[in-house]
Parts: structure tokens; sequence; C-alpha cells
């Protein structure tokens, strides 16, 4: 399995299996989230990402209404995906150093996730499946790895690591 691969495999498994696992119920009623408005991906433009650097990936996938993504990467050998499904949904990623990744896979409503990343060799993820949660990583200098798994509503999560 090639480095990317690898990554892809830490950051992206445990995402997918608490999606799968998830079910709608936390999302309100006065919301219609129709399967037909669910079924499309969006280039919103509330979506950005700005990528510098060598061997940078950045990934920022959207089904739903009124989603924000930002991605911003500066360095080398960088990674991060935002994943994101349902209404008013926000996420932002910021790495700055060399092999870094992130992701945030959001499920649900008005759900909020920061990655903020600076130094080598970090891991960060926030699944969030519900509505109302919020969920911020910030790690600096190397190493570091951080996991955020929210299901329900109104949880609020602070990792900050420092060495």
């Amino acid at each position: 399995m090639t480095r990317s691969q690898r990554i892809a495999h830490d950051l992206l498994l445990p995402a997918v299996l608490l999606l799968a696992t998830a079910s709608h119920a936390d999302i309100p009623a006065s919301i219609d989230l129709a399967p037909n408005e669910l079924a499309y991906l969006t280039a919103d433009p509330s979506a950005h990402a700005g990528v510098s650097g060598q061997g940078a990936v950045a990934l920022i996938q959207q089904s739903g209404e009124n989603m924000t993504g930002r991605i911003a990467q500066s360095g080398s050998e960088l990674e991060a995906y935002i994943i994101q499904s349902g209404y008013a949904n926000g996420a932002s990623i910021e790495q700055i150093g060399q092999g870094n990744a992130a992701l945030i896979s959001q499920n649900g409503f008005d759900n909020d996730a920061h990655i903020e990343q600076t130094g080598s060799d970090n891991r960060a993820a926030i699944a969030q499946q519900g509505s109302s949660n919020r969920a911020l990583i910030e790690q600096t200098g190397s190493g570091h790895s951080s996991n955020v798994s929210q299901s329900g509503r109104g949880l609020t999560v602070v990792v900050r690591q420092y060495r």
C-alpha cells in the first residue's frame, strides 16, 4: 500500500463507517431533505480549495444545500478531504508543512468543523452525524494524531495539541 493509500485508508475508513451506521433521526423535522434534493453533487461557490506546494491533494464533495467548504494548504505531501451531505454544514481545513493529512465528513444539519495543522506528519479526522455539532482540531508540531466522532445534537469538542 502506498503512503497516499495508507493515509486515505486511515482517515476515510472511520468516517465512512460512522456515516454508514448513522440515521437521519437528528435532522429537525422542519427541514425538508427529500432524497432528490440530496442526490446531486454541487460545485457550490462556497466550496474553495487553495493548494500550493508539491504533491498536495485537496477534495471537497458536497451533496445538499447551503454548504460551505474551504481547504487551504501550503507545503508538500499534504492531503485534505471534505465530504458533506445534508443542509447548512460548514467545514474548513488549513494545513502548513509536510506530510499532513486531514478529513472532515459531515452528514446532517448545521454542523461546523475546523482542522488547523502546522508542522509535519500530523493526522486529523472529524466525523459528524446529526445536527448543531461543533468540532475543532488544532495541531502544531510533528506526529500528532486526532480523531473526533460526533453523533447526536449540540455536541462540542475542542482538541489542541502542541509539541
